[in-house]
């Protein structure tokens, strides 16, 4: 069994199966932050459908496996940047620093797309040159970042939760959403360290299928959370939601 390609129509099936109906749900109650949160998840479905054609697609034509490769890398930057966006405006909506953080890693992921494309590598995938590093290393630094302001945002939260002064169930969603961003985030840097490797990068490991699976799953709870789940964060035995 080629568990790669099993991972691909996992990730696949789940990105869209967790992200559609957060994103139905945000469009129809007008919540574009949630819609930035969702639409980064819909945006990371579609280019792991490109990066399985790449992959699997029947043709020897590399132009054409190039086109979904390159497809693939500019769907991946789009989905970091909605979760940046996301970030700034949850987190930081008043911050000119982290409007600058967010614009600085918008221009660093273009100019290492068409840095290193201008030496012939659309794909992205030669470490040899700067390009392919200003463009991870941004797309790294969103997923820190965004990871850090959840974390921070939960451990302050936390407190007023004990206090009964916050819902745990809505404090905990910013753990998750920490939790998100962080395995993504490190599936990216794996991602970037195997480029980097003699063999450059190969296939999936485990470890990069766990992650993301835990990633995923993490932004399924926060949005839809069981109602034992609820009950559980909150102490108390009642199943309602």
């Amino acid at each position: 069994m080629d568990m790669e390609l099993v991972t691909h129509v996992v990730t696949i099936a789940l990105s869209f199966g967790v992200g559609v109906p957060i994103l139905n749900k945000a469009l129809r109650a007008g919540d574009r932050l949630a819609a930035l949160l969702a639409g980064s998840l819909v945006v990371d479905g579609v280019e792991w459908v490109f990066w399985a054609l790449y992959l699997y697609w029947p043709t020897a034509d590399p132009w054409i496996n190039d086109a979904f490769a390159t497809a693939c890398r500019i769907g991946i930057s789009i989905s970091i940047l909605c979760l940046g966006c996301f970030t700034w405006l949850t987190f930081r909506p008043q911050s000119r620093t982290a409007a600058f953080s967010f614009w600085a890693s918008l221009c660093a992921m273009t100019i290492g797309f068409l840095g290193s494309g201008a030496v012939g590598d659309w794909r992205g995938f030669r470490s040899d040159h700067v390009w392919i590093w200003i463009e991870n290393l941004a797309q790294i630094g969103v997923y820190t970042w965004s990871c850090t302001e959840a974390k921070l945002y939960y451990r302050d939260a936390r407190k007023r939760a004990a206090l009964g002064l916050a819902d745990p169930v809505l404090v905990n969603k910013f753990v998750l959403w920490g939790t998100y961003a962080g395995s993504y985030g490190t599936v990216q840097l794996s991602f970037l360290v195997s480029l980097a490797s003699p063999e450059g990068y190969t296939e999936l490991g485990s470890f990069d299928i766990l992650l993301t699976l835990i990633g995923i799953s993490a932004l399924w709870i926060a949005f839809f959370p069981p109602r034992r789940y609820q009950a559980w964060l909150r102490g108390t035995t009642s199943t309602d939601g």
